[in-house]
């Protein structure tokens, strides 16, 4: 979630950063408490049906999308710093936000949720009534222990709300951070090699295979599995759109190649969502639900669970390359609106989160 420099900026990855920001704010999580199968920190008992469509569709490539951009940014940054300068940049840009809204904004998110579940017990409810049972506390009561057992990076209870993206690009950055600068530097030869393959149309669709065989065959170091965070989000199935997004914008070869390959990926991305749709919308009453897939299975490890999970690789990969090509087409351009846009949207998604926990733990 980094800028560039106005002179060799792609503007239409910029209008996808932002407006894939800003649609994890109302129509994402701000769908999220009405949603089954989802972890928020504030819920409703009441589940609606278009909002867990809405969540379905969005979820399949907004932030697979994000760490793309992010990885194709480190290109251009790298063109104009020294590794000195560019390892700078990162801790300024997201190492201290990454701290400090942990401890201004994520401790509060822990707070009222926490606060939320505890009076909406029944079982507390009726211990209160009869005094047998404290009231929960203030903030500053509970912020040393949400300190300790959810604010620390890389331990059990780490919970880092939304700043999971930032800690993931600070980590992903960290380990490739020698290669991307050796690539920048003398990968000459090897970039243009990727540009002879993957200008060709459609050779882009060959990075689906990869995303799927992550998705079916998750690696599970036990040390990173006994991690909240990294049981929520697969760290191994984000980095490789941050790799992928590195190389991908390295070449002007390599982004025509998406440019024809794009309408066919739209193409795809329409036919992929509507199978995935079928499979799991509505809830409980699917087309093509577990009656469908009995002959393959559909737990983990089934000959049913890789067929899905190719068709969910395949659907989110077909929508980003299909997104990147509309953008390229329509929104190549830049005006204030997008510039002040670029400077405001790490802000903005930091803050959005806990704007939008304490109107759901009011409103629910």
């Amino acid at each position: 979630m980094t800028t560039n420099s106005t002179a060799d900026r792609l503007h239409y990855l910029d209008w996808l950063r932002v407006i894939t920001v800003m649609l994890l704010v109302i129509p994402f999580h701000g769908a999220l408490p009405f949603v089954a199968g989802y972890y928020w920190w504030v819920t409703s008992v009441q589940k609606n049906v278009a909002t867990q469509a809405l969540v379905d569709v969005l979820d399949q490539y907004h932030m697979p999308l994000l760490f793309l951009i992010a990885g194709g940014v480190i290109w251009f940054s790298l063109s104009r710093r020294s590794g000195g300068e560019f390892m700078l940049e990162r801790l300024k840009r997201l190492v201290v936000p990454a701290v400090f809204a942990a401890l201004a904004f994520v401790a509060a998110n822990h707070f009222l949720s926490q606060q939320h579940y505890f009076y909406a017990d029944p079982v507390n409810q009726n211990l209160l009534r009869m005094n047998l049972l404290d009231p929960f506390g203030s903030y500053l009561q509970h912020y040393p222990d949400i300190l300790t057992n959810k604010l620390i990076p890389f331990t059990s209870g780490w919970n880092p709300g939304l700043l999971w993206f930032l800690w993931y690009l600070i980590f992903y950055t960290l380990v490739f951070f020698p290669l991307f600068l050796l690539v920048r530097r003398k990968g000459g030869r090897f970039t243009s090699w990727l540009a002879w393959f993957f200008e060709k149309p459609g050779a882009v669709f060959l990075l689906a295979i990869p995303i799927a065989l992550v998705r079916i065959y998750p690696p599970q170091p036990e040390a990173m599995m006994s991690i909240w965070t990294f049981q929520t989000f697969q760290v191994f199935y984000f980095v490789l759109f941050f790799v992928f997004g590195f190389f991908l914008i390295s070449e002007p070869r390599i982004r025509r190649g998406l440019e024809k390959t794009g309408p066919i990926a739209i193409v795809g991305g329409i036919i992929t969502m509507t199978l995935f749709m079928l499979i799991v919308f509505p809830p409980g009453n699917e087309v093509l639900g577990p009656a469908f897939w009995e002959r393959f299975g559909y737990g983990p490890g089934t000959t049913g669970n890789a067929i899905f999970l190719t068709l969910q690789a395949f659907n989110g990969w077909f929508w980003i390359i299909g997104l990147i090509y509309l953008a390229k087409r329509f929104l190549n351009f830049s005006n204030r609106f997008l510039r002040y846009a670029n400077d405001a949207v790490l802000p903005f998604y930091i803050l959005h989160e806990t704007s939008l926990v304490t109107v759901d733990y009011f409103v629910l």
